[in-house]
């Protein structure tokens, strides 16, 4: 298993943005019958969510979300070094979009700045490679951007679109000196990658008209091969398995006390999923937020997001266990203790005159 120890890198900040537009699940038609939608809604627990719509970007929302932060936390852009965007819906094939924010943030050419696509474990594996890059202290200050408009990658048929939101977040890390460690436990299992793809569009499968023609998959949803196509129950089964045992297997190896944890941070897939992770985990709701009600799933951004919007007042000296899994298949965990200066911003609401 891939554990690691990062030492020296302190998290300093932390910000979300979402687009302006939100609905409201039970206006939806994607359920005909308002009874079965209401059974829907309380069973997944997403009752509203944020839609990036044409013409809104991942690359926008983390921009939003960048800019505010730094300007609360008072960095010079000129002393940032390192930019990492983590996304599967970037602006372009190529160039990376990090190279595009790295210019529109107004950032030095001096910036390192990369993509990585990566979904639900994206701010995991982000925090995980950022702070490997800085730990060495020749890098000081670091722009995490983790975000994510999957709405706009779903069948318009697909039940699964009251699952999902939209929103961009931006974090930033810092090399300093005794700063709380970083503990990681990484993972992946390709033999499975096909349990939740987009089959058509890249090299493997380029575009073609057929593309764009919809047909019946196994779960009785019409998509195309450019639109998501998940396998709802190897999804769950991957899941259940696991997000518990890697949060098991981080803390049983750096022998942290399970007890000692403040909140596990868990990725917000839908209610059903994460209330048998929480019970797999043995873990009671104070110790185990949720944000779904009103955010959905917004992939690599729900621990981030959650953060912001749950916990923005009391987070600061938390110790803290945070886990993400899906598409890859991939998952990972970190454990550490949040420094009490932590800056987590006000929830901001994208504009387009921003």
């Amino acid at each position: 298993m891939a554990f690691f120890k990062v030492d020296n890198v302190n998290i300093a900040g932390i910000a979300a943005c979402v687009p302006p537009k939100m609905v409201e699940n039970m206006d939806s038609d994607l359920i005909e019958d308002k009874d079965e939608l209401r059974k829907y809604i309380e069973t997944t627990g997403v009752q509203r969510r944020y839609i990036a719509e044409d013409g809104i970007c991942s690359s926008d929302l983390c921009l939003c979300a960048a800019e505010k932060l730094i300007a609360e936390i008072g960095w010079d852009k000129q002393d940032i070094e390192c930019l990492i965007l983590v996304t599967q819906t970037p602006d372009y094939i190529f160039p990376a979009t990090a190279c595009v924010l790295q210019n529109r943030l107004g950032l030095s050419t001096n910036c390192l700045s990369f993509d990585i696509t990566m979904s639900c474990p994206g701010w995991i594996y982000g925090l995980s490679v950022m702070s490997s890059m800085l730990s060495a202290g020749r890098m000081k200050k670091g722009l995490l951007l983790v975000g994510e408009t999957s709405t706009k990658a779903k069948s318009p048929y697909d039940r699964v679109n009251l699952l999902a939101g939209d929103a961009g977040t931006a974090t930033l890390l810092e090399f300093k000196e005794g700063a709380n460690p970083l503990y990681f436990s990484m993972h992946s299992d390709g033999s499975n990658f096909k349990s939740l793809i987009i089959p058509d569009g890249g090299y493997r499968n380029p575009t073609t008209k057929e593309s764009f023609d919809y047909y019946m998959c196994k779960d009785g949803i019409q998509r195309n091969r450019l639109q998501s196509n998940m396998e709802g129950e190897d999804i769950l089964s991957f899941a259940m398995h696991t997000a518990p045992k890697c949060i098991k297997g981080l803390l049983e190896h750096y022998e942290i006390p399970k007890e000692e944890i403040d909140y596990f941070l868990i990725h917000q897939a839908n209610q059903m999923i994460n209330k048998l992770i929480q019970k797999r985990l043995r873990v009671d709701d104070a110790h185990c937020p949720y944000n779904i009600a009103d955010f959905g799933n917004t992939s690599s951004t729900t621990i981030p997001l959650m953060i912001v919007n749950k916990l923005q007042a009391e987070i600061g000296g938390k110790k803290v266990v945070a886990c993400g899994f899906g598409t890859g298949l991939a998952w990972g965990a970190i454990a550490t203790q949040l420094a009490e200066d932590v800056k987590v911003i006000d929830l901001v609401h994208y504009s387009s005159a921003e």
